[in-house]
């Protein structure tokens, strides 16, 4: 039961780091991972057609 209780709370740990190692620094999205001087890539939400 100890070994148990023991693996919960290091899986639970390790998936809040995880999350907040992830979301502060290594997500990023499309338009600004690729934006460089070779790629001319705006908001996405300025080139959407409203039907």
């Amino acid at each position: 039961m100890k070994a148990f209780v023991a693996a919960a709370i290091f899986a639970i740990l390790a998936a809040v780091g995880a999350a907040f190692l992830l979301d502060g620094s290594f997500q990023t999205t499309a338009y600004q991972a690729y934006a460089t001087e070779g790629v001319r890539l705006g908001d996405p939400g300025s080139n959407l057609v409203d039907f």
